[in-house]
């Protein structure tokens, strides 16, 4: 059994113990068992703590029966007494996390009346699944502002431990699972009650603000994706140096970027519009001036080469329409098209998909067309063999 002092100690970072056993895992690491230990093991939805045993790194933390499990990245002898410590900046990362998560949930259950059935902690955001309708944005505000208001007010947070007969259940937000005998109950003051045997702050004044930043629905519940503290913090930093950056290139006011960039796309979408009537006004342009060469016999064979994919494409088309035809259009980026007008009945893409795979590219088609991509400088190539294998057939 490990001393679990990471319960009654969340600020405390060094501490001393004893080796009781240590193994390999199947993955190859060595896990080790202290007597006692501040390393908070993964439960809960809370990650675990990471930090060193006498220097040595400590990776993973698990709870296995009465036994809390330290994987580490080096040797540790068993019943040698040691020196750990843990890195308080995640610690403290979690600590922020968890207690905010306490105050996020019984926001939404105050406003809305959303009760929480699952949390997970990330390494980068944490999530809350709500049993209830999808949240519009009134209601994620709603619950925003009063988390919020709970940490300016600083209320405390008191973490007790009493036997199981001694707690007011009709209090707890959750209720103590089965089989539990020492309830350890976390009050946020005058707001949230709940078992709970995370690491928390003393006061939610801690915590700084939440911040909930989406949500998606996941089978029957509604997750929602939010962060606490520093992670909240980083996240208004990061997003506020994109959008400072964007209104300068854009040349407008951050909170115009908005309108800003509905008029780019609009104005986007009108210019590929444009863009695509010109490639088909070209494209029959120059089919027509590619079959002006016709000598009369059929079938004929047409090899082209166009600067961009699009216009290639568009040739392409063009040039399967007039019977009797085969063509062979291949753009500078290593895009070749493949077609035969419909009568002839011809398979060209079998053959164009084997081509293309000699010669390390990809694609494929049916019958009359195929369209494949090879390495810009084996374009030429191919288009050649390509075109002696079309005269082959023919012959």
């Amino acid at each position: 059994m490990t001393q679990k002092l990471y319960l009654d100690h969340s600020y405390d970072t060094v501490f001393e113990a004893n080796v009781v056993d240590t193994r390999q895992t199947e993955a190859g690491v060595t896990a080790v068992v202290l007597d006692r230990t501040l390393f908070y093991p993964e439960s809960g939805g809370q990650l675990p703590d990471h930090g060193t045993l006498n220097g040595v790194n400590v990776t993973d933390v698990q709870e296995k029966g009465d036994a809390v499990t330290h994987v580490v990245s080096g040797e540790v002898h068993k019943g040698s007494p040691l020196r750990g410590v843990i890195s308080w900046p995640r610690r403290f990362d979690h600590m922020q996390q968890h207690t905010g998560q306490h105050i996020l949930s019984r926001a939404f259950i105050q406003t809305d009346g959303l009760d929480t059935v699952s949390f997970h902690m990330g390494e980068e955001s944490c999530t809350i699944d709500l049993d209830g309708p999808a949240p519009d944005t009134a209601v994620l505000n709603r619950a925003e502002d009063l988390a919020n208001q709970i940490i300016a007010e600083n209320r405390p947070i008191d973490i007790t431990t009493m036997p199981i007969g001694e707690v007011d259940m009709s209090e707890l937000r959750r209720r103590v699972p089965e089989g539990v005998t020492e309830a350890r109950i976390v009050t946020v003051r005058d707001f949230d009650i709940i078992p709970c045997c995370g690491t928390h702050v003393r006061s939610t004044g801690e915590l700084g603000m939440v911040k909930v930043l989406k949500t998606e629905k996941v089978k029957t519940f509604q997750r929602v994706y939010f962060k606490v503290g520093g992670r909240a913090l980083a996240d208004y930093r990061d997003k506020h140096a994109v959008l400072q950056e964007l209104s300068r290139r854009l040349t407008t006011a951050p909170l115009e970027l908005g309108a800003k960039v509905e008029r780019l796309l609009d104005d986007a979408q009108a210019g590929m519009k444009r863009e695509k009537a010109l490639v088909q006004r070209l494209a029959a342009a120059e089919s027509e001036r590619l079959l002006g060469s016709d000598d009369g016999s059929r079938p004929r064979l047409v090899v082209h080469r166009e600067s961009t994919p699009a216009l290639a494409r568009a040739i392409a088309t063009e040039l399967q329409k007039p019977a009797g035809t085969i063509a062979i259009v291949g753009a500078d980026d290593g895009a070749v098209v493949c077609v035969t007008s419909h009568e002839l009945g011809l398979d060209i893409a079998t053959h164009a998909a084997a081509l293309a795979r000699e010669l390390g590219g990809s694609g494929g088609g049916k019958g009359g067309f195929a369209q494949v991509k090879v390495d810009p400088a084996q374009v030429a190539t191919f288009m050649e063999r390509m075109a002696e294998h079309v005269r082959s057939q023919l012959a």
